[in-house]
């Protein structure tokens, strides 16, 4: 180039792509200080403490290591719903959340059902954990 200016590298003439937050604090910390997270539960187990439409919880799953299930109940039926996608993000279908707890409260204070393969699932009361 005339002038002995140089372009900038090529890499730096197109904006970086977007990056995705990471959690404010590790999952497992976090999640260990909610009333509504149960740790290590069988599908089952979580299934037998859901009395009423709204009643949630979230737990490890045994499956799947690493994963956090949702479970909760809609129509008198137990749902579960994951709710880390494979790159690790924590989402549903429409809005990507910084944390399992973000997406929980979220949900509860707006009152908004969690819309997933044809059920709502409203978070109305919390399955507290055992002591």
């Amino acid at each position: 180039i005339a002038g002995g200016a140089s372009s900038p590298p090529i890499e730096d003439q197109w904006p970086s792509p977007p990056t995705r937050k990471a959690p404010v604090a590790p999952t497992e910390e976090q999640l260990r200080r909610e009333p509504w997270s149960h740790g290590r539960m069988s599908r089952r187990d979580a299934e037998r403490l859901l009395q009423t439409d709204g009643d949630f919880l979230v737990r490890d799953s045994l499956t799947n290591p690493g994963q956090y299930v949702l479970t909760g109940m809609h129509s008198g039926q137990p749902k579960h719903l994951l709710l880390v996608d494979p790159e690790g993000v924590v989402r549903t279908k429409d809005v990507l959340f910084e944390s399992i707890s973000h997406l929980i409260s979220h949900h509860r204070q707006n009152e908004q059902p969690i819309v997933a393969a044809e059920s709502e699932l409203h978070l109305r009361q919390v399955v507290q954990r055992k002591q």
